[in-house]
């Protein structure tokens, strides 16, 4: 029988050592829309001359475990992604909880299965990182998040490495529920925004005698960065990049009492002028940096998720 998506599991459990599955692992079954983590290999072509135009065996080269995943950005599951972006939240409150993130020094590592539950065929990914975050604001439809993760090693197998993981309940954000500050006014005529969390990983740390998997990955220094869209009605955003003015972007989903805050505590603007490409209506689009200096908030972002979930620990 052919596999079937709609019959797809995705499991993830911290590990405490790097490329090691726990041994009583406690592993949260994540909702997702699709699921790219895969491990590909690469077949180098030998060139040694034999006196005939027959190639010779190739030999094989790194293991690169990698992909994205896209998921929904929901009131609770979401923060285990943004706790194996940034590390463990500081968590406050008696329900609702607020559970607050920032980058931290290190970065733990997860252990991803992908199950094809229907076939009972299962594939287990160790020493994975999240490298990225992506996220598009604005628009109709559920909140989604682009999650690109990298890892160290993939074992196939016919069986989960968790046989009773923890399934969370669904409550996920729409995108009409997202508001945009800019310093500190609600910005209303904003079109669009793009949310870029990159860790700034290593993936060339592959180990003599490792059988070509990664020994470890180190992250780099944390970028934090986006853009905005807006109507082009005046100067005002333009300024600010003209003058390199130091200002503060959050974006902010609230559903009930759940809400979701990412915010940039000091970026500066790109300067983009914004052209005539027809006779419609003129956005401009803003990138910005992220970046910190003496921000309260001691980061170049924090995102603060308030949920009922008691803990992330």
């Amino acid at each position: 029988m052919q596999a079937r998506g709609r019959k797809g599991q995705l499991l993830m459990a911290f590990e405490t050592n790097f490329g090691e599955t726990p041994a009583m692992p406690t592993a949260i079954k994540l909702p997702f829309e699709t699921s790219g983590i895969k491990a590909s290999q690469t077949l180098n072509e030998d060139n040694t001359i034999r006196n005939n135009r027959n190639p010779a065996q190739p030999s094989r080269g790194y293991i690169d475990v990698s992909g994205q995943t896209v998921v929904p950005v929901d009131t609770i599951a979401f923060g285990y992604w943004l706790k194996a972006l940034f590390g463990d939240p500081e968590t406050t409150g008696e329900g609702p909880y607020t559970h607050v993130f920032k980058p931290n020094d290190t970065q733990p590592s997860v252990v991803i299965e992908r199950g094809f539950t229907d076939i009972g065929k299962y594939l287990l990914y160790n020493g994975c990182k999240v490298s990225s975050v992506s996220i598009d604001v604005g628009g109709e439809g559920g909140q989604n998040a682009n999650i690109d993760v990298m890892g160290a090693n993939e074992t196939p197998g016919d069986a989960s490495f968790a046989a009773t993981p923890t399934s969370l309940s669904l409550l996920r954000f729409d995108r009409f529920q997202a508001a945009v500050t800019i310093g500190d006014a609600l910005a209303a005529k904003i079109t669009a925004g793009q949310i870029n969390l990159n860790a700034a990983l290593d993936g060339n740390q592959y180990l003599i005698g490792g059988q070509g998997l990664r020994g470890d990955i180190p992250e780099g220094i944390f970028q934090a960065s986006g853009s905005i869209t807006a109507l082009f009605e005046d100067l005002t955003l333009l300024d600010l990049a003209v003058n390199g003015t130091e200002s503060a972007v959050t974006f902010t989903w609230t559903n009930g009492a759940n809400s979701l805050e990412i915010k940039f505590p000091e970026v500066v603007f790109e300067r983009n002028s914004p052209g005539i490409d027809g006779p419609q209506g003129i956005v401009i689009e803003m990138p910005f940096r992220g970046y910190y200096d003496d921000a309260v908030e001691e980061a170049a972002v924090q995102v603060t998720l308030t949920n009922e979930h008691v803990s992330y620990a």
